[in-house]
């Protein structure tokens, strides 16, 4: 986890995606994860292209694909180099598709609170100091000090309280656990059940639905 104050994102230490040590030399990695993971987008993204909504279509590239397939078997096994130089191209191309996407400042922010409740657990809250060095025991948060994990907790709206009791402990500042339920599920906002916005008030003249099976009254005219 490294926050810059001047930085227009929060940087959080989530688990590496490939390898290990810090999250952004891991992802770089030739790890196995990453070309499985891109050999998977890509079959993805060939399946797509082959199954399309026409049938004619569908039908003209998926002989294309057996013919390619078919032209690749009969070259590989005329020269075996080739076959290597294809395989070679394939794993550098699902290396390629294999790197992981950023994470914006909301998911990192969202995988700190986890990490945070996952420290948690059944107890009503965490102290700051054991919150430190739980996080500061992580590779990815080990060269970090206590004012930089610090400046993160309220950066992701963390409210810390001076004192909280946890146990037999109390007197010591730290972070509720119904702060970090609040912040991960947030209350959706409800809509009035009118017709109207809420804070205005109806237009003059509305007239209020007639209640079933009651008819509204109609004026008749006087007779002369």
């Amino acid at each position: 986890m490294a926050t810059d104050p001047e930085a227009d994102t929060v940087e959080l230490p989530p688990v590496p995606t490939f390898g290990r040590g810090r999250p952004r030399q891991a992802a770089q990695r030739i790890h196995p994860r990453r070309i499985a993971a891109g050999h998977l987008k890509l079959y993805g993204q060939l399946r797509g292209w082959a199954l399309a909504d026409d049938g004619k279509t569908r039908a003209r590239r998926l002989a294309g694909i057996a013919l390619g397939a078919l032209t690749a078997y009969r070259v590989g096994h005329q020269d075996p180099r080739a076959l290597g130089a294809a395989a070679a191209a394939y794993g550098v191309a699902a290396w390629r598709a294999g790197r992981p996407v950023p994470p914006t400042r909301a998911e990192l922010q969202r995988r700190f609170l986890l990490g945070v409740q996952h420290l948690i657990g059944d107890r009503p809250g965490i102290h700051l100091r054991e919150l430190y060095d739980a996080l500061q025991a992580r590779p990815a948060a080990a060269h970090l000090d206590d004012a930089r994990l610090r400046a993160v907790i309220d950066q992701c709206g963390l409210t810390v309280h001076r004192s909280i009791r946890i146990g037999t402990v109390t007197g010591l500042s730290g972070v509720k656990a119904a702060d970090v339920n609040a912040l991960l599920s947030p209350k959706e906002e409800t809509t009035p059940p009118t017709g109207v916005d809420a804070g205005h008030t109806p237009p003059e003249g509305a007239v209020e639905p007639a209640e079933r099976g009651v008819e509204p009254p109609v004026e008749r005219a006087e007779t002369a």
